[in-house]
């Protein structure tokens, strides 16, 4: 049978007229995994690992719900059901059966269970009792529910939702008294606006970078046991260019402490603050700096305090700087800052918080995730002492968290275990209440490597380290090599959906994944490593850690391949152009061009990056990004984007692959309909990564049955 991955391409232009066309054989997965005492471990099996995502503990602490979920790539979709465990007895039940979206878990006050539902794109509250009715839903709001917040007294949801249609003016509908410019009189320039029809309007205005109407806003409405409320008038709260991201209600509803951005979406402006809206009135005070990112709030249970998170410095934008937990006396206005000394990062591994901080019942306590380096736990905050203290110490990571009721909640995976949950009380010996990492048994994974080998000039490079079955630690194995995303971000120690290293690694590679400078966990200093620098300095680690593993007789030298998604993406981009030593690249969702990509959709990363990047530091840019370098370029890469990715706009790698087939350079572009920064329609993702296994294997190990470029026809001089 043919295992050959088929694609048609037509003409490129810049303006993204492009059709790839993807046909998938039959088998074409089937990659020749190594086999073990066990079952082979491909892509296949890989991608249709469940997870178990998004804890909830109810109000009283005694049960805790959460999502299950899993790729089915037999009907090319995702498919997810809700469970419920007990605390006290550590067991559990599926809920829902049938299928439907279900995300948003939490609890009304009340203990009824609340989730969004979606149907036909359109997502709904919905509770469920737990008292053996039906569940039903509680709003009805237009154009669907994306985020919503119960109000302490359980009658009322804060929502993110469509802004309302404007209102037209009286006589919006009244045809004009002159409409053709013929009528015209007095000033010969003075004529009238011709009316185009309604149905005939298929252009775009823009004024702004964005689209401020097309922001979500935050609404009141209400909800009953009977269904949506009739007799209350759903209230708008806010209005563009305000675009709010998290809400927290006051233990008395009376106040909501909002997290929003004043102007724009986190695409091009991270800087978000906090504002405290009275719900009677809707008035908002602005409670935070301007001059630095404040967000996801949460008031202590008392009403007294608020928590949130906070930049650290005002001299570097939000990507660039460490957040404090601070907390503001609501009577007083008084702030204090409870980590001003810690260099670690708090609110989990990103460069800005990804939740907010939980109170316990006692009014002192904030439990919330901590990074250190490659680990992520639990660690609690003494606000009245101002201390930091770490709850767990877990093999792998805690990468989803819940806390309510003197129950804390949370999911630990690591790279070889796909999770676990647990729950108890902070501090104490935790139960596990749920676990999917028996689904991996069969399949004889090996946990992986921490290393932390020399960096550039005197710096380090921490990483992990996966080996084929087997394989001894000096077999000078063929190696890829892979970078993370961000670049503020960083690796750890808990298991991916996405990247399959562990299937990599059955193929015979060894695979090292790699934090060098410009990644989040390691402090400040490390976090600023490629400030106005990217593609420099942390190529420079890259390269120093890949050095060790030759010398270390770790991997071979002689055969190497490169890979990353998103900042992964871009330095990859940024490998080939620098050196040769590679003998493969595959590239996701990267930027080429820095100069290019600033006008493209993301302008944050290069405005906190680089000094007013629009006319300082464009030259700069220009140096740094690898389309500087095209003409130096002879690795045979694979380039793979979303048509739809806003972050990263899909012209970048078609820039690229431009550059690089005028070249003359072995390559192929893959673009994925309907996709966006993240890849994610099942059949999609087991395309795109069996073509970066067939890309490896072809041009690293030399197997020519395994899938390559066709030759390119490069523009002679």
């Amino acid at each position: 049978m043919n295992h050959r991955l088929i694609v048609r391409h037509t003409a490129l232009s810049l303006i993204l007229g492009i059709a790839v066309c993807v046909a998938f054989m039959a088998g074409a997965s089937r990659v020749g995994a190594v086999d073990t005492e066990g079952q082979a471990f491909t892509l296949a099996r890989f991608l249709e690992v469940p997870t178990l995502i998004s804890p909830a503990v109810s109000p009283d602490g005694s049960q805790v719900v959460w999502l299950k979920t899993r790729r089915s790539l037999a009907e090319d979709k995702r498919i997810t059901r809700l469970w419920l465990g007990d605390v006290k007895e550590g067991t559990a039940r599926q809920l829902t059966f049938l299928d439907g979206e279900v995300g948003g878990l939490a609890w009304r006050p009340d203990g009824s269970l609340s989730f969004l539902r979606t149907h036909e794109d359109d997502s709904q509250v919905w509770i469920n009792p737990l008292d053996g009715s039906e569940p039903r839903p509680v709003t009805a709001v237009d154009g669907g529910v994306s985020a919503y917040w119960w109000s302490p007294d359980g009658r009322t949801l804060a929502v993110l939702a469509d802004a309302a249609d404007e209102e037209e003016p009286e006589d919006a509908g009244m045809e004009s008294e002159s409409t053709n410019q013929s009528d015209a009189v007095g000033d010969p320039l003075a004529v009238d606006i011709y009316e185009v029809e309604d149905d005939r309007v298929d252009w775009t205005v823009f004024d702004r970078l964005e689209q401020p109407e097309d922001y979500p806003q935050l609404w009141l409405v209400a909800a009953t046991e009977g269904g949506p409320a009739s007799d209350f008038t759903p209230r708008q709260m806010t209005f563009a260019p305000f675009y709010p991201y998290h809400v927290a209600w006051s233990p008395d509803g009376r106040t909501l402490a909002v997290t929003y951005n004043a102007r724009f979406s986190s695409l091009v402006d991270e800087d978000q603050q906090v504002a405290l809206i009275d719900v009677a009135s809707g008035e908002l005070e602005m409670i935070t700096p301007a001059d630095r990112h404040s967000s996801m709030a949460a008031f202590s249970p008392d009403g007294g305090k608020l928590a949130y998170y906070t930049d650290r410095e005002v001299d570097l934008r939000a990507y660039l700087n460490l957040k404090d937990l601070v907390v503001r006396d609501l009577a007083s206005g008084e702030v204090t800052v409870l980590t001003a000394e810690t260099q670690l990062g708090l609110g989990g591994s990103g460069s800005t918080p990804s939740a907010a901080p939980y109170w316990g019942p006692e009014n002192r306590y904030l439990y919330l995730r901590v990074a250190d380096g490659t680990a992520l736990d639990l660690y609690r905050i003494d606000s009245r002492k101002q201390t930091l203290e770490r709850l767990t110490e877990l093999t792998g990571n805690l990468v989803e968290l819940s806390l309510a009721g003197g129950t804390v909640a949370y999911i630990e995976s690591a790279l070889d275990k796909p999770g676990t949950l647990f729950a108890g009380k902070p501090g104490k010996k935790m139960k596990p209440i749920a676990s999917v990492d028996d689904e991996v048994a069969e399949f004889g994974l090996l946990p992986a490597r921490k290393l932390r080998l020399p960096g550039h000039e005197g710096g380090f490079v921490e990483g992990f380290l996966f080996l084929p079955p087997g394989a001894g630690q000096n077999d000078k194995l063929p190696a890829i090599i892979e970078m993370h995303g961000g670049p503020y971000s960083r690796y750890g120690n808990a298991w991916t959906t996405r990247y399959p290293w562990q299937v990599l690694s059955h193929n015979g590679f060894a695979v090292f994944i790699v934090n060098p400078r410009g990644g989040t966990g390691y402090g400040q200093e490390f976090l600023r490593g490629v400030y106005r620098n990217f593609g420099t300095d942390d190529f420079e680690d890259i390269m120093a850690a890949v050095d060790e593993l030759a010398a270390l007789e770790i991997i071979d030298p002689e055969r190497l391949g490169f890979t990353g998604y998103s900042y992964g993406g871009l330095m990859t981009n940024i490998v080939v152009s620098r050196t040769d030593r590679f003998k493969a690249a595959v590239s996701i969702a990267g930027i080429w061009n820095y100069v290019s990509a600033m006008g493209q959709n993301n302008p944050q990363l290069f405005i906190d990056s680089y000094r007013r990047p629009w006319d300082e530091d464009l030259q700069r840019m220009w140096e740094h990004s690898p389309a500087s370098r095209a003409d130096r370029i002879a690795t045979p890469t694979l380039v793979m984007h979303g048509k739809e990715d806003h972050p990263v706009d899909p012209r970048q790698s078609v820039e690229m692959f431009s550059y690089l087939q005028l070249n003359g350079v072995p390559s192929r572009l893959v673009l994925y309909p309907d996709e966006g920064h993240g890849i994610n329609k099942p059949s999609h993702m087991i395309d795109y990564q069996t073509r970066e296994l067939q890309w490896f294997r072809h041009y690293v190990l030399g197997e020519e049955m395994a899938v390559g470029a066709d030759g390119p026809l490069p523009v002679e001089p």
